[in-house]
């Protein structure tokens, strides 16, 4: 049973919420919820990628289910250029554009993710070698825009999305594209997790609930670590206070200032070049260390030297 207080503990009723609407199983089940429950101001977002031949069956279907629904289909159309990064990051790309596009200040963009989504999310991190912070759930509710992206159904599994629309004989849309294990996502959604549950029952649970403690825990030590150390964090830091201090507390000084400068986060090759060029070695006026995210989706970031300090800046 999906709790109608869960459903909208996050979410301000009073503003305009948009449903990301694919037809997919758990956007379809999303905005059923939200319509049984009379939740007011909706209306639903259909973003059709071009990517498979039934996108305009797709694209009809959502149109015809909201207009029974009474709920208005906004429609884009977007073509997906791979520029150095997977399919799956430019599509979502894409779709973020276009989301804030819609958000005006305080409106929502709800979003289908469930706690299997979670599961897939920190495992495929996991395997590429992210740090941390990387293995944090994912953002219940989070600034898009100038509105919000919400998660309602993160607390969900996708079993019991898929029992409450056979319960209320739902129809949705199966994208055969999801079962193609090419994409890094979809080898670890149809392969390595059902492998695993085999052996370990509700696995994809246990791994949610794991990215969720580890979400907890980082939080609370950000809390602790400024506490001590917040004279040193920012885009100007002096070197010699650096070098009073444990090295591992000098990575974490680098990587929070380089967060609160809205900074895509360096790799650890990086965060070790940095140490090497400003603490291990005698940094000048041409000493620096330059970044950037190979998706585009936050901003390169450089360290220079000046004045005896390391200064963190957008490149």
């Amino acid at each position: 049973m999906i709790s109608f207080d869960d459903l909208i503990c996050n979410l301000d009723l009073g503003k305009k919420i948009y449903v990301g609407y694919s037809g997919g199983p758990d956007s379809t089940a999303l905005l059923h919820l939200l319509h049984a429950n009379d939740i007011k101001k909706i209306e639903a977002i259909h973003i059709n990628h071009n990517l498979s031949s039934n996108s305009e069956k797709w694209k009809n279907h959502c149109k015809q289910v909201c207009k029974n629904l009474g709920i208005r289909c906004n429609v884009e159309s977007v073509q997906i250029k791979v520029d150095g990064d997977g399919l799956e990051s430019a599509a979502r790309k894409a779709r973020y554009n276009l989301f804030k596009k819609y958000l005006k200040e305080g409106d929502q963009i709800l979003l289908g993710h469930h706690s299997d989504d979670v599961a897939e999310t920190f495992l495929l991190r996991l395997f590429r070698g992210t740090g941390v912070d990387g293995l944090e759930s994912l953002a219940v509710k989070r600034s898009v825009g100038d509105g919000y992206l919400v998660r309602p159904l993160i607390n969900l599994s996708k079993k019991d999305i898929l029992t409450y629309l056979e319960d209320n004989e739902i129809s949705y849309i199966n994208d055969e594209s999801n079962y193609e294990v090419d994409q890094d996502r979809n080898y670890i959604r149809n392969t390595i997790i059902p492998s695993i549950e085999e052996r370990w029952n509700k696995a994809s649970s246990r791994i949610s609930n794991s990215s969720n403690f580890i979400k907890t825990k980082n939080q609370s030590y950000e809390i602790l670590f400024k506490e001590k150390f917040h004279h040193l964090i920012g885009k100007k830091i002096k070197i010699k206070d650096l070098k009073e201090i444990q090295e591992s507390f000098v990575v974490d000084i680098i990587r929070f200032s380089i967060k609160e400068e809205n900074i895509a986060m360096p790799s650890k090759k990086v965060i070790e070049e940095i140490i090497k060029t400003f603490l291990h070695s005698n940094p000048g006026p041409k000493s620096e260390v330059s970044w950037s995210r190979a998706d585009k989706e936050e901003s390169g970031g450089k360290i220079s030297y000046r004045d005896k300090c390391m200064y963190i800046a957008k490149k």
